[in-house]
């Protein structure tokens, strides 16, 4: 037996008993053994716990970590100061992975002699695949997937470069694998479909936002996000700055009020002309391959109605906010 570990999976967990069994019954029971699995727990009030001292008494890979309450970032961080595995992969505590995930990831690592592969995923709920996606073998597929899950990292590069999630409400996980980028020497795309993306409707990422965060400052986050690119100015980035900035718009503005939604977007504009960040990349141009069509005709959209100076406009019957001026309070 290799006294070398291959691997370390993190898991980091809150509240999650209903579905924690099988996230970690579906690591252990895995073709390759080599590996260490990280649980840890970020302050769970629910009985997830129990359930994870169970599991470290039964298999001795398994490592619990007990921790106070303090989000995904700072509890996958420890993950990464803790692990020993030359490589390692992250997994979260609703989903699950097919029994050749690990070493699919692993001989593709070994064989390209990679320092991130890119694989693909499912998005399931109790029922059926509710659809599934891949990244392409090409200079836009690494920004089709930026979850940290669905990948295998080599350890030393995260060690090296101080790579670490940002400690923020949203885009943690874009800019840790931005910074994975911009210091990775080979980074290879498969098409393997091994990865379990659960619905679960009660998790935070699913839950409806009521508007903008007075808590997230897009600015700060897109800022971050160019300096964990190390300032590069691709088209490639900077479609997917025009894709995000996009995203949050329409996700954060449709429970705004309509005027909340166009000062945001006029300052995202300044920052963007301030930066001389603007994408020219048509939406549906074939160098993206593996945009989805949906993306594709959004960004299009989205830019004609800038182009046409109709944000105004789109905003008025877009917004479904109300808000009262003197507490600035969504009613």
């Amino acid at each position: 037996m290799s006294t070398v570990t291959a691997l370390t999976i993190v898991v980091p967990i809150y509240n999650a008993a209903e579905h924690l069994t099988r996230c970690i019954d579906s690591i252990t029971a895995n073709t390759f053994k080599n590996f260490e699995l990280l649980l840890i727990d970020d302050g769970s009030t629910d009985n997830s716990l129990e359930i994870l001292k169970e599991k470290e008494r039964e298999d001795s890979r398994i490592r619990v970590i007990t921790k106070i309450n303090e989000g995904v970032s700072k509890t996958r961080n420890l993950g990464i100061k803790e692990a020993t595995g030359k490589f390692i992969m992250f997994i979260d505590n609703d989903d699950y992975i097919e029994k050749d995930y690990i070493q699919t990831f692993i001989d593709n690592c070994i064989k390209n002699d990679a320092d991130l592969v890119i694989g693909g995923y499912k998005r399931v709920n109790k029922s059926k695949i509710m659809f599934s996606d891949f990244p392409r073998d090409c200079d836009w597929g690494k920004y089709v997937i930026l979850a940290p899950w669905a990948k295998i990292y080599n350890r030393q590069i995260l060690i090296d470069n101080n790579i670490l999630f940002l400690d923020y409400p949203i885009g943690e996980d874009v800019y840790f694998n931005l910074k994975v980028f911009s210091n990775t020497k080979k980074i290879v795309s498969i098409d393997y479909v091994g990865y379990n993306w659960y619905f679960n409707g009660h998790s935070i990422s699913n839950t409806c936002q009521k508007g903008f965060n007075k808590d997230i400052d897009i600015l700060f986050l897109l800022d971050k996000l160019i300096e964990a690119a190390h300032g590069q100015s691709d088209a490639y980035l900077k479609y997917f700055i025009k894709r995000y900035y996009v995203w949050f718009l329409l996700f954060s503005g449709r429970q705004a009020h309509r005027n909340d939604f166009i000062i945001e977007h006029k300052r995202i504009k300044k920052w963007i002309s301030d930066r001389k960040f603007d994408s020219t990349l048509n939406p549906l141009s074939n160098d993206l391959k593996g945009e989805g069509i949906k993306n594709r005709l959004i960004i299009f959209a989205f830019r004609l109605l800038e182009k046409s100076y109709l944000i105004p406009l789109f905003s008025k019957f877009y917004c479904k906010g109300t808000i009262d001026y003197k507490s600035k309070q969504i009613i």
